[in-house]
């Protein structure tokens, strides 16, 4: 016992002598390199980011670095950012998003025609699109819309109960034949038990016809699509690797002898829940 306090007070003398001897520790985040302060912003939220733009200058540069902002998300609901309108987002395009942006998700009151012009002319890059039309009672007039994202490779829409989508569908139809992953949500989570009207809010046949280069569909969860819908697909997307009708219980496996004869490719076939 004596001996281990011998060696505690030797360690302790030590210290205090090491203390005199090393100069004082000086160096501060500050002193991290712009690259260094990069990186470690980009394991950050943007909203985290966006609060620690306020801290300086210096951190102001690097949070409008559009390397940062590559993917981005304005659904607040699904923790994205929340932008009030539609002339911050247009400001936000231009200014931050630019050439870097590869992914965006936008919710139904973002979805305008000014906005898909901005994003085709300034965003060359975007290859994910996710457009949010499952709380919506009505859709923006698209009637001018001239122009949208045309690498995009992968499309994600999330549907509404009530909003039929072929007056917004038919303008974007010229625009997404290279099309190689197609997401369509459906409303499965947020149905009542009890039965009621179904309404076919998209026209999953004029879409396939559109899309030719589809290696990838998945539908899920939505009330109308039975196997005409998956033969469709079928008909015209012959480097079909994946089909997946998860949730979609009027899908009752009538038409997977004809998916399989005309996709040699299919790899993957999901069908839970189903009929």
């Amino acid at each position: 016992m004596q001996a281990w306090t011998q060696l505690t007070v030797d360690a302790a003398f030590m210290c205090d002598f090491d203390d005199e001897e090393r100069p004082a520790f000086t160096t501060t985040i500050d002193k991290l390199p712009d690259k260094v302060l990069l990186r470690i912003f980009s394991y950050l939220s943007h909203r985290e980011i966006i609060t620690n733009a306020r801290v300086c200058k210096k951190w102001r540069t690097i949070a409008y670095n559009t390397n940062l902002w590559s993917t981005v998300s304005l659904r607040p609901e699904w923790h994205g950012l929340c932008v009030n309108s539609i002339e911050a987002l247009l400001f936000l395009i231009s200014t931050r998003f630019g050439s870097s942006l590869r992914y965006l998700e936008l919710p139904m009151d973002l979805i305008t025609h000014p906005v898909l012009h901005e994003l085709s002319a300034k965003c060359p890059n975007l290859t994910n699109l996710l457009l949010d039309f499952s709380s919506a009672m009505q859709l923006h007039d698209f009637n001018d819309m001239q122009a949208f994202p045309t690498k995009l490779r992968t499309m994600c829409i999330c549907l509404s109960e009530v909003i039929f989508m072929e007056g917004f569908m038919r303008k974007i139809y010229n625009f997404i034949n290279g099309l190689e992953v197609l997401h369509l949500v459906g409303t499965y989570e947020k149905a009542d038990e009890e039965e009621e009207e179904i309404y076919e809010v998209i026209n999953i046949h004029k879409l396939k016809s559109a899309t030719p280069n589809l290696k990838i569909v998945n539908l899920y969860g939505i009330n109308f699509v039975d196997d005409s819908h998956v033969e469709a697909f079928s008909s015209n997307c012959i480097q079909l690797e994946c089909m997946a009708v998860n949730f979609c219980s009027k899908v009752n496996g009538s038409s997977l002898k004809i998916l399989l004869n005309r996709c040699k490719k299919l790899k993957c076939l999901l069908m839970q829940q189903c009929s």
